[in-house]
């Protein structure tokens, strides 16, 4: 029984990183979009 308990745990512990791992990336994939973005605004505002 606590074996199974110990696997249980590990693995909630490796879903935790994951989605962690993930939220991480989706937050920075949208915030490099938006700097990117503010960036071309600003170039282009600046060309005319």
């Amino acid at each position: 029984m606590m074996k199974s308990r110990n696997v249980v745990a590990a693995l909630r512990r490796d879903v935790s990183f994951v989605w962690h791992a993930v939220n991480a990336v989706v937050f920075i994939g949208f915030a490099s979009l938006a700097l990117a973005a503010a960036l071309l605004d600003f170039l282009s505002i600046h060309h005319r």
